[in-house]
């Protein structure tokens, strides 16, 4: 996933919705924060999926290893 050009949507998502005179109120500038706190926002969360998901492989390599060794001790 390309995360600036998901923010970027998002935030183009968002100036559509807005009136007019919404639009005009707010400025490249704000625009271009929002984009930025999404990035951010989508960031972090890649961070902590990835790294639950490095988690739960490090709990399964350890219980295939067990098994693994069970197999070994059995056929011993």
């Amino acid at each position: 996933m390309k995360i600036d050009k998901h923010a970027y949507r998002v935030v183009d998502g968002f100036k559509k919705s807005l009136t007019k005179e919404q639009r005009e109120t707010l400025s490249d500038e704000n625009f271009e924060e929002l984009q930025m706190l999404i990035e951010a926002a989508i960031g972090s969360t890649v961070t902590k999926v990835l790294h639950d998901a490095a988690k739960e492989m490090e709990k399964l390599a350890k219980a295939t290893r067990k098994h693994a060794t069970s197999i070994a001790e059995l056929e011993g």
